[in-house]
């Protein structure tokens, strides 16, 4: 993995956006079962009218609602569900916004998208942009109708953003961005796929009909385990070099994959539970967009005195990973 270091660069706006239907477990035609083993009560579900873009454009109003900063120089919109194949998502975003001609690119990462953009985001701070705008969305449940019930119950629709920034002149209660971890391992890429519609395997009346075009997990069991141990690892990757362990943090917001994961990953870690951030039970797996939605909602219900140091923690499929660790300003 890759850890860096960052010396001059802050969080200086966030946002939010989750649809405003909520659709239960239940309602999906889905039993108690499920809900005891992934802990997934409810989700938010966007409406037909809306694509990935829609949930992004007004998680970023939200970011820039009040924000008197540089001005935006490159949008990052991290995605597996864009609004198209091609082109990116991330152009119309930036049209939506009604942002000048910058830079608009769309990144991967499945799970681990937001911090992967956060880390992209704050180089190219480093290196001349003003400021970055960081979007992360899905719109994951209308995708689902073909996937197996246990896929089906871990997802919602939601999006997340951040603008990164110089830390020089931030705002109180703004986030210093101290440090990175970030990592991948192709090994794992088959373990949570998408298997049809790219060049692998195009679209096809045959992949149509065998449901090849909705996400599949394969071997449960084995990938509850593997995301257990990458959030773990990339959490200490993170945090030893830098001689700090979990429990030495104010809050810790994790990749919201379902509970039972989250569970065990803050009994590993020794941290106390009430200083993780876990929100899966009410808006499910919202991919890439999970952490910035959960880092959002926590710090506007509870801001933390500055000094406070705060990990982002995600891990996704591929397998990718990322981490970041914040300090309140």
């Amino acid at each position: 993995m890759r850890h860096t270091l960052f010396d001059d660069v802050a969080l200086l706006g966030l946002g939010h956006h989750l649809p405003e239907r909520v659709v239960t477990t239940e309602s999906l035609g889905l039993d108690r079962s499920f809900v005891d083993l992934t802990g997934v009560r409810t989700r938010h579900v966007a409406p037909a009218s809306h694509a990935t873009s829609d949930l992004v454009i007004r998680a970023c109003e939200r970011a820039l609602d009040g924000y008197e900063g540089p001005p935006i120089d490159r949008v990052l919109v991290a995605t597996v569900t864009p609004d198209h194949p091609s082109p990116a998502t991330a152009p119309l975003v930036q049209h939506g916004l009604g942002l000048p001609t910058v830079p608009a690119i769309d990144l991967g990462g499945a799970c681990a998208g937001f911090v992967l953009g956060l880390d992209l985001a704050a180089r190219c701070v480093l290196t001349g942009d003003r400021a970055v705008l960081v979007g992360a969305g899905e719109c994951r449940v209308r995708t689902l109708r073909a996937a197996a019930p246990g896929v089906r119950v871990l997802f919602g629709d939601g999006a997340g953003a951040a603008i990164v920034g110089p830390a020089a002149g931030a705002p109180p209660g703004s986030l210093r961005l101290l440090a990175s971890v970030t990592g991948a391992d192709g090994r794992g890429h088959g373990a949570v796929i998408v298997p049809a519609g790219g060049s692998r395997l195009p679209t096809s009346e045959q992949t149509l009909r065998a449901g090849q075009h909705a996400l599949q997990i394969r071997e449960g069991p084995h990938v509850f385990f593997e995301a257990v141990e990458g959030l773990v690892d990339v959490a200490r990757a993170l945090l030893e070099p830098l001689g700090l362990c979990a429990e030495d943090l104010d809050l810790i917001v994790p990749h919201q994959a379902n509970l039972r994961i989250l569970e065990r990953v803050a009994r590993i870690l020794r941290a106390p539970r009430e200083r993780f951030a876990i929100e899966v039970d009410q808006i499910g797996n919202v991919g890439g967009a999970s952490a910035a939605i959960v880092l959002d909602r926590a710090l506007r219900r509870r801001p933390l005195p500055a000094g406070s140091s705060v990990m982002v923690l995600t891990a996704g499929a591929g397998y990718t990973a990322g981490a970041a660790l914040l300090e309140v300003t």
